[in-house]
């Protein structure tokens, strides 16, 4: 199948490589199709790429880049939902973002967990969470990290993201 990107151009792509996501992400109810492609450019950097809009598409890093002890549990029914056997073989990512001042965020809040083997996505909201929705990455108008264990990826990552 052909999918249009507005990022990435023409992307030819087999749909047994879609990932779905029958409820959608939060904001964006309506879209379940979606491609998961590494960044051409950035080390680290992941985007959830629309199968069905062009312009919608979703930065993602790992939590580790973000947060060192980013924990999350993955309860019965989100399990069940993304016929996951073995929580181990989960795939977690956090959507990043461009914060009002121009920094980047990523949202520790709403986590995506993904079955690789299922080819089945969802957006986990972690309530009773101590992480917040919009987590800096820097400090604002400045390029040093505000977390340490942050690989250096910040200035390909503002350029991109």
């Amino acid at each position: 199948m052909n999918i249009i990107t507005t990022r990435f151009g023409l992307i030819q792509a087999q749909e047994s490589e879609l990932y779905r996501i029958p409820e959608g992400l939060l904001g964006f109810r309506s879209y379940t199709q979606f491609l998961h492609l590494p960044d051409p450019v950035v080390s680290g950097l992941s985007w959830l790429q629309s199968a069905t809009a062009p312009d919608l598409a979703f930065g993602l890093v790992a939590p580790p880049m973000a947060v060192g002890d980013y924990r999350v549990e993955i309860r019965p029914g989100d399990r069940a939902a993304l016929e996951l056997a073995d929580e181990r073989s989960a795939m977690i990512y956090v959507v990043l973002s461009r914060g009002a001042s121009g920094g980047l965020t990523v949202n520790l809040q709403g986590p995506l967990v993904f079955n690789p083997v299922r080819r089945l996505g969802r957006q986990l909201v972690l309530t009773s969470s101590r992480y917040p929705v919009r987590y800096p990455l820097e400090s604002a108008g400045s390029p040093q990290v505000t977390n340490p264990t942050l690989p250096p990826i910040l200035t390909p990552l503002r350029a991109t993201a």
